[in-house]
């Protein structure tokens, strides 16, 4: 008789994860934020081109990325063409489009963008982008109030793909299942955060809790965490956002008000990749999800906005025990070094992971590495 304990499922896909290298930002490195997520039962990981000091803005900034995920990282890793009103780089789209996964947008304030846009501000790249990669999918971080515009003028209009990042309010998911309704190419996500944390946070974490988008009110999140299991979102996604003790402390100090705007010093973000699926594991043993709802959310449909196959021989081995995540020491791996789920429950260790056949954790302890930058179409 098996261990009802032990699941193997096909492993989790992150759409959404910032490491920072190169970057201004030495919290985390590829090395390290690929081993974080290869020990929380992630498969594949896609970076973020905001890297501060270096935005991934043209394509010899991206293969400087690539070449240190070819030699450093612990799991596959896609990355992201960027592109702002004022980054002027139009000519360099062309050239980044065939070996990155799709395109992020800012339309909102966050870590390397200090206001909100007006969709039309990216009419241009919006036009180069569909034209020199036209089944890339594009990922937004929208602004305040501008979510319908930019899906309106990107979807409606234009018909390219659109993953609208973390959202963290129920009117924007039913903003976006407006759109699905007449069978449009448009998909969100959402991360434990906004599930698993509540605007009443920042009162007593401070910076450790600030980010973009905020939190929210805890009836809202556990409203999201009921869309999530219905399926309304698509997706968890983490929005990895590493930085140091130390940096979150400094800006406590500096501005302690939350001050946004950029004569102050601001930190958003926080780190997430070791337990995101512990999290959702324990609200399955909770009832409030199914197995089926998350390996839906974390692994088939991020794979399938990417367009990355996911074999058979690739899967993760967890055995799920419920724990409380009391150490920072011995249970953070992230680079980092800190978690902001600190005194939450989940349930779930990695115990092996096999990706494309190799194996890469054996007992919960890393064995080998799979260093690959994905693309659209390979399989893994």
């Amino acid at each position: 008789m098996s261990d009802p304990q032990i699941i193997t499922v096909p492993g989790a896909v992150d759409l959404h994860v910032h490491l920072r290298e190169p970057s201004t930002n030495k919290a985390e490195t590829i090395s390290s934020g690929t081993k974080a997520a290869l020990l929380g039962g992630f498969v594949a990981i896609c970076d973020m081109p905001n890297n501060p000091g270096s935005p991934t803005w043209t394509l010899d900034r991206l293969q400087a990325k690539q070449k240190i995920i070819e030699e450093k990282a612990y799991i596959p890793v896609a990355t992201y063409a960027g592109s702002q009103p004022e980054s002027d780089n139009i000519d360099e789209l062309e050239k980044m489009a065939v070996s990155a996964i799709g395109l992020k947008l800012y339309g909102g304030t966050t870590t390397g963008n200090d206001k909100d846009y007006s969709p039309a501000d990216f009419l241009t790249i919006l036009k180069k982008w569909k034209q020199v990669a036209p089944n890339k999918p594009i990922m937004l971080h929208s602004g305040k109030d501008n979510l319908e515009e930019f899906i309106k003028l990107i979807v409606a209009n234009s018909g390219q793909r659109l993953h609208v990042c973390h959202v963290n309010s129920p009117d924007d998911v039913h903003i976006i299942s407006k759109y699905k309704k007449h069978s449009l190419p448009i998909t969100c996500g959402v991360c434990p955060h906004h599930l698993f944390m509540a605007s009443h946070d920042v009162k007593s974490r401070g910076w450790f809790a600030r980010m973009k988008p905020p939190l929210i009110s805890q009836d809202k999140a556990e409203e999201l965490l009921e869309m999530l299991a219905s399926g309304q979102i698509d997706i968890v996604e983490t929005d990895h956002a590493p930085h140091s003790i130390e940096s979150k402390m400094a800006t406590g100090e500096e501005n302690p008000e939350g001050i946004d705007n950029p004569s102050h010093k601001t930190c958003y973000g926080v780190p997430g990749l070791e337990f995101a699926l512990p999290l959702l594991f324990y609200q399955m043993r909770q009832g409030r999800l199914t197995l089926e709802r998350i390996i839906d959310a974390t692994s088939t449909k991020p794979a399938k906005i990417i367009g990355l196959k996911i074999s058979g021989r690739t899967k993760v081995t967890w055995q799920l025990k419920d724990y409380r995540i009391n150490n920072e020491k011995t249970q953070t791996l992230s680079g980092s070094g800190w978690t902001p789920y600190l005194g939450m429950l989940a349930s779930g260790k990695v115990k092996e992971v096999t990706i494309g056949g190799k194996t890469l954790v054996r007992g919960g302890k890393i064995t080998s590495k799979y260093p690959k930058v994905i693309n659209a179409g390979d399989e893994i």
